[in-house]
């Protein structure tokens, strides 16, 4: 017995290595400019002692709660509390076209006008992390306009434009926050042909500035664009690449390392580490500091990490399906399906990490099967939805 269980663990180890060189050859050959990388794949929860925690054991459904949302409506996230803000932009007959801001309170049945929000038009929406501001991008024949949005007291502050007269045009699509809700961020064309700037506005200093971002080209493409809690580094993705980059000391921003994205995303875990889809579908998590290079997840479709960076909500590609888990280290703990029969788009944390907020497309192959079922007078309509856990 003793000879079979080594011969298993040589086994095993063998397999991690050969796995290791594999996906070092993979990614290195993807990429322009090869760099060395040093790759760890950690443990399976199957190869976990039996002493250890049993799968599924953190996230037991309470509810799931159907939110009267139309297929056209954006979901911005959470705000304090464990209300939703909405932006409904039709199919909504009792809500004037000036009042689309909405937020959703438990249980999720009504919504209420946001005080400020009113005769708002904005094309580009983003709810802070904390959920306590909203902040809005708008372009004109005179370039590109920020507007930020107090929820507490309905402040609506317009921010004043930093291109010193030059119009710039916009290369975002998407306006994103840092996680901890001090910066804003997004791209513009710079000084010379083909140049990108990068756009901050410092809510606490209350400056916007635009940072050269020299060597990297987008070639038509939009990008989103995303600072590090510290300001010091920015990731940029564009679909086709993710891209890390570090401020210089002349305040211009250096590309430090890329690697071939899908378009499930990417986000820091910290200043110095950051979590991203690669194009085979395998979750990688990136520090910068030692070019460690770590996979968390193979087959992954598309992932949203909590506030506090501590649980991941995931899809598998060709499931209909939306899993949890618990971010330890390099490894994802506790994986479990908390709800079947749907496609998601968007899943959002909630700022207590008790909820998640879902929004998808409902499975035409199969009914849903929820872990926690709702009123069967919702189960038609359930395509976004809130799923809380005990």
């Amino acid at each position: 017995m003793r000879n079979k269980i080594k011969k298993w663990k040589r086994l095993r180890a063998i397999a991690a290595s050969l796995m290791a060189v594999l996906l070092l050859l993979m990614t290195t050959g993807c990429m322009g400019n090869p760099r060395s990388e040093t790759i760890v794949i950690p443990e399976t929860e199957s190869e976990k002692p039996a002493n250890e925690a049993s799968l599924g054991k953190e996230f037991q459904v309470k509810t799931i709660y159907p939110l009267p949302v139309s297929s056209s409506s954006e979901l911005l996230g959470w705000t304090n509390g464990e209300a939703v803000i909405g932006y409904l932009e039709d199919n909504v007959p009792q809500i004037a076209p000036s009042n689309r801001m909405q937020m959703f309170v438990p249980p999720y049945e009504q919504s209420k006008q946001l005080a400020g929000t009113t005769n708002i038009d904005l094309k580009i929406l983003s709810l802070s992390p904390d959920g306590r501001k909203i902040a809005g991008l708008s372009e004109s024949g005179k370039g590109t306009s920020l507007t930020l949005v107090n929820l507490e007291g309905g402040q609506v502050k317009p921010i004043a434009d930093s291109s010193n007269g030059i119009q710039r045009t916009l290369h975002s699509r998407i306006l994103l926050w840092s996680n901890n809700s001090r910066f804003i961020s997004y791209l513009v064309t710079g000084n010379s042909q083909g140049q990108l700037n990068v756009v901050v506005y410092d809510v606490v200093e209350g400056t916007t500035k635009q940072f050269p971002l020299p060597g990297f080209s987008l070639e038509n493409r939009s990008a989103s664009v995303m600072l590090s809690n510290d300001g010091s580094s920015v990731l940029i993705e564009d679909g086709n690449l993710v891209t890390m980059a570090k401020r210089n000391g002349d305040g211009s921003f250096v590309v430090q390392y890329d690697h071939p994205s899908g378009n499930g995303g990417s986000t820091w875990i910290d200043d110095d580490r950051f979590m991203f889809l690669g194009a085979d579908g395998t979750l990688f998590q990136y520090d910068h500091r030692n070019g460690e290079l770590s996979v968390l997840l193979e087959k992954v479709g598309s992932f949203s990490v909590s506030p506090d960076r501590k649980l991941i909500a995931y899809t598998r590609n060709n499931e209909e399906a939306v899993y949890a888990g618990k971010l330890q280290g390099n490894n994802v703990l506790y994986q479990t399906a908390v709800y079947q029969g749907i496609v998601p788009y968007q899943m959002l944390w909630s700022l207590s990490d008790g909820a998640l907020l879902v929004d998808g497309s409902k499975s035409q192959a199969a009914t849903a099967q929820e872990i926690a079922p709702a009123p069967a007078a919702d189960q038609e309509r359930l395509r976004t939805f809130v799923i809380q856990f005990q």
